[in-house]
């Protein structure tokens, strides 16, 4: 015993001798304008020895008796050597801006990086530029600003969904969107509603609130996300404090919406349908001339019935649903705090009214960010953003009840009113029967109901202990609760609710979903100088979804608009309820390590169990190698004033896709609702496959970096190839086994392409500049195996999953045209399109065309004179097709005409032997099944549209100071103004989604705005 506590005294006494040589230097790390720089580097020079600042800037080092100099520099800035002999506080060191534009901070997986360090493909997007748009989500915002990545909206719904691609469709039945991750938080996004014709989780965040967006495309930037990171990761961090005055902002917007695209090819107006009815009837031998075909045409007894007079009512059934929606947004925020305590806090209002008649979106939100430094090595932060949205929405696609068709569909004679201003409907005429044929949208408009409203919280608690100056814990827990409560109403007088006496339907859904993740970072200098250190990171996550719906129909209304519930009704027919859920467990590890910031090597690696696979598969491992040589450090490039940034990397790794198959497929499983003389019965449902697991994919990306003339160009350049395996597909089964299909790992894709980005700044003065922003990309799609290798029809449209094509290759019989002698429809026979048939069923189905872009993109050209900016963004895509999915219908050569109006591409249909034209003859009752699906019906996709472009003027700060304000700026704003480049005869927007469809959806929007931004 005496002993032991003889070797402690000599320790303590030796501990305390080294204490005595030592000594503490204490300090704050600041940019030029006074703001903190947070993880600013401080090493001891000469030693291996140091520590980083802290969120206010702030540090605090123990360094040996002998040392005599601090290095200090931080990500996007220069580095100072700063004296510290006989100095113990070295108070404020202020670190000058670096020249180079690519040392900015990005935000990547678990973290942030210096950009010319990142070894994986990583896109920003800064909330300048997301800020102020007038779109009802931020996903909307991204078009054309990211290579490789297609955005396109299908509907221009208020509220409505918007489809997003990196590099390519990656899966045939699971989902290719990106995964979203929201200040660190696996995010839920995409449609929860049930009964809504398209509604958006995103559109529940105001993207006023956003800092910046990062884009990850590759292995090496996404493959920590494991099993959901097959198509991308998408992250987005929202604002915080920052430590100085306290700063009020506030900015307005209003405007205008009409339809973005105003296409040549439209319906007849009733003299072009007398001219059509009266070809028609002559040329199927029923008249001889026009006389006699327009007494046939309103013969009530032998002929069509239509009022003598119907050339004299024109109705533009497409003025009839359109609307000018207004547009308005309000914004408030408010930031600030001190060296220990920074908050942000906001508040908003969004509103937007349709191009459609019975469409609008209005959102309320607010935020609140508070972060608190408790110590020296203790930081606490908590987030917490709610939203209320109401969205009311019309059908779509081929009911009845879309407006949209309606304007297409409906013959220009009807009417919207009776004479006396009421509305039309189970009229004498019969033009709109009560019970029957294409309904009156003003009717549905007024005594229909289709809303939803979304309630939307988030939030997160997140604590940093700093255990050692280089090695911190985080642990971040954070959650995401949604309730959406959907009423339908359809009235019991006219329509589609008019056979049950009224009908509605209700349904209530709530998600709530929360992840919790813990993780260490050590960040260890290996020499002296701290020019050779690595960083890295190891931590577990776990996850759990739950879902809730809830949904209850009922039919026989009193006869009266004012009851709309159901409580009202007197039959309930619908009563269903169902809680679903799914949870994820991992571990994960990153690594870099750097020499001189010339050499950079990556590593990460994630297992991932998943509760949505089989027993035998349920757990999974997903890695990625990366490297980047920054060529411009090297002693031949440094003193190279022309090269400021010449970067190579390389990245290999593989992720997976757990995301949109199903929460239990795996499982085999029984089913409710087989009932017997009013007894419970139930069956098999599901077969089940415990085998079944993710879907795989394997991506390398080679990249080139370059900066020349101090930043005032730059380019990015990237190739990459990815093979998606153990495609998950519906397998043929013996139908003795009960079942028809059974879901499998089976089949194989490959997406590979290019993306090109530059950047250029042709000219920089005192008074005027101008930059440009150039991005473009191209995608190989092929399916490499299937099952069997057997083609598979495509539930997404008139498509079919072939090995050796590209997956939205169109399946469809080859049109060969208008026979000029006899006006009659062609097709080809066969699939070298030599061999030509005038007959439907001799027509041969080929895989021709692609839905697919060659290249998309987008171009953004800012000019800046003084307070002037004037912003022109303008996205592009070319080399898909687009099908007209309703075309049959309006282009039927006779066999509609009278029940359908037709489009007025009509009036250039074959009349005389030697015409050449692409419309055949027109004959009442159809011309030889011409109307039937074929490529008649494509048309090439291409444009460039407009999409943005905004003239702000900012007042001069010299002005502003007098009146104590920080910044004030007005601006007005075009979006989806003017649409180039489209096929001629195009009846639609070209922007129809990924899938290059039609659906008779809400017409995209083109909106005129002014706004004011104010910051005291």
């Amino acid at each position: 015993m005496r002993k032991f506590l003889l070797t402690v005294g000599i320790f303590i006494l030796l501990f305390g001798e080294v204490l005595a040589q030592n000594r503490t230097i204490t300090g704050t790390v600041k940019d030029a304008n006074g703001a903190p720089v947070p993880s600013a580097s401080v090493i001891v020079k000469g030693l291996t020895k140091g520590t980083s600042s802290s969120s206010d800037g702030s540090f605090k080092i123990i360094v040996p008796a002998s040392a005599k100099s601090l290095v200090i520099s931080g990500i996007g800035f220069g580095s100072v050597t700063v004296n510290i002999e006989g100095n113990s506080d070295l108070g404020t060191i202020t670190l000058q801006a670096s020249n180079k534009n690519l040392d900015e901070v990005v935000v990547v997986a678990y973290g942030a990086s210096k950009k010319t360090n990142i070894t994986g493909s990583v896109a920003t997007v800064s909330g300048v530029q997301l800020a102020d748009k007038p779109f009802s989500s931020v996903d909307k915002t991204l078009q054309g600003s990211v290579a490789g990545m297609q955005v396109s909206s299908t509907s221009g719904a208020p509220g409505s969904a918007t489809s997003i691609v990196i590099r390519g469709i990656g899966s045939i039945t699971a989902s290719s969107s990106p995964l979203w991750v929201i200040d660190g938080v696996i995010a839920t996004t995409g449609d929860l509603t049930v009964n809504t014709t398209s509604a958006n989780v995103l559109s529940t965040i105001n993207p006023d609130d956003i800092e910046s967006i990062s884009v990850l495309k590759d292995a090496a930037s996404t493959s920590v996300y494991g099993s959901r990171a097959a198509n991308g990761v998408i992250l987005v961090t929202t604002k915080k404090g920052k430590a100085g005055k306290t700063h009020l902002n506030f900015s307005t917007e209003i405007g205008q919406n009409s339809n973005a695209y105003s296409p040549t090819n439209k319906p007849l107006t009733s003299v072009q349908s007398q001219t059509v009815l009266r070809e028609s009837l002559i040329n199927a031998g029923y008249a001889t001339d026009d006389a006699s075909a327009d007494a046939l045409i309103t013969d009530p007894v032998n002929g069509l019935g239509i009022l003598s007079n119907y050339t004299s009512v024109n109705t533009n059934w497409l003025d009839v649903v359109t609307q000018k929606g207004n547009q308005s947004q309000y914004n408030l925020s408010l930031n600030g705090g001190n060296d220990k305590t920074q908050f942000y806090a906001s508040a908003g209002y969004f509103n937007q009214i349709g191009t459609t008649i019975a469409t609008d979106f209005k959102r309320w939100n607010g935020s609140i960010s508070v972060t608190h430094k408790a110590s020296d090595r203790v930081t606490f932060s908590a987030s917490l953003n709610g939203s209320s949205t109401y969205q009311h929405t019309p059908s779509n696609g081929g009911t009845f009840a879309n407006p949209v068709l309606a304007s297409f569909f409906l013959l220009p004679w009807y009417t919207p009113y009776n004479t006396d201003g009421s509305l039309r409907y189970n009229d004498d005429l019969g033009e709109f029967p009560a019970n029957g044929g294409l309904f009156n949208p003003v009717v549905q408009a007024a005594y229909n109901k289709n809303n939803t409203r979304q309630t939307s919280v988030r939030g997160n608690v997140a604590g940093e202990l700093k255990i050692l100056q280089n090695l911190k814990f985080t642990s971040r827990y954070a959650a995401e609760y949604f309730d959406v409560s959907e009423d339908q109403y359809r009235n019991p007088f006219y329509g589609d609710g008019y056979a049950a006496g009224g009908d509605a339907y209700s349904a209530y859904t709530r998600v709530f979903d929360w992840t919790w993740t813990n993780f260490l970072d050590l960040k260890q200098n290996i020499n002296r100088n701290g020019d050779f250190y690595f960083d890295f990171k190891l931590g577990y996550e776990a996850q759990q979804y739950n879902y809730y719906t809830l949904q209850a129909g009922g039919q026989a209304f009193p006869k009266t608009l004012s009851l709309q519930y159901l409580a009202s009704t007197a039959t309930p027919t619908t009563a269903y309820a169902l809680p679903s859920g799914t949870a994820t467990t991992s571990e994960f590890a990153i690594g870099d390590i750097n020499y001189k910031d010339k050499y950079v090597l990556s590593g990460s690696f994630r297992r991932d169990g998943s509760s949505v696979f089989g027993a035998n598969h349920r757990y999974g491992n997903f890695y990625s190698v990366g490297g980047t040589w920054n060529v411009n450090e090297e002693n031949f490039l440094k003193d190279v004033s022309l090269v400021s940034l010449l970067k190579l990397r390389a990245s290999y790794g593989e992720n997976g896709n757990s995301l949109g198959f199903g929460f239990y497929t795996p499982l085999a499983t029984y089913g409710y609702g087989n009932n017997y003389t009013g007894l419970p019965g139930s069956g098999p449902n599901n077969v089940g496959n415990s085998n079944l697991t993710w879907e795989k994919n394997k991506v390398a990306n080679i990249g080139l970096d370059l900066g020349l003339l101090k930043d005032r160009i730059t380019a990015t350049i990237e190739y990459y190839h990815r093979t998606t395996s153990d495609l998950l597909l519906a397998v043929p089964l013996s139908l003795t086994s009960g079942f028809s299909t059974q879901n499998q790992n089976v089949g194989s894709m490959v997406n590979k392409g290019f993306e090109f980005t530059l950047g250029l700044k042709p000219i920089v003065t005192k008074d005027f500049s101008w930059s440009i922003s150039f991005n473009i990309a191209h995608n190989i799609n092929r399916v490499t195996a299937l099952y069997l290798n057997n083609p598979i029809p495509s539930a997404q449209g008139n498509f079919e999953y072939a090995v050796g094509h590209d997956l939205l290759t169109y399946y469809l019989r080859q049109w060969a045209g208008v026979d000029p002698a006899t006006g009659a429809p062609q097709w080809y026979a066969d699939s070298s399109l030599k061999t030509i048939t005038g007959t439907y069923g001799g027509a041969k189905q080929v895989l021709r065309y692609s839905a697919s872009p060659k290249v998309y993109g987008g171009l953004t050209n800012t000019f800046t004179y003084k307070g002037l900016t004037l912003d022109v963004q303008f996205n592009y895509n070319y080399g898909n097709y687009v099908y007209d999915t309703w075309g049959s219908y309006l282009n039927s050569e006779g066999l509609y005409l009278g029940s359908f109006n037709q489009m007025n591409n009509e009036l250039k249909a074959w009349k005389n032997p030697g015409d050449k034209t692409n419309v055949p003859q027109i004959i009442f009752g159809g011309n030889n099944n011409s109307y039937r699906g074929s490529t008649r019906y494509l048309y090439k996709g291409d444009y460039i549209r407009l999409r943005n472009i905004q003239l702000s003027y900012s007042l001069p700060q010299a002005l502003l100071k007098k009146v104590h304000i920080n910044n004030l700026s007005l601006y007005v704003r075009g979006t989806n103004l003017l649409t180039f480049g489209t096929a001629k005869d195009l009846p639609y927007d070209p922007e129809s989604g990924i899938y290059s469809r039609t659906n008779l959806e809400v017409f995209i929007p083109k909106t005129i705005t002014g706004g004011i931004k104010i910051g005291l």
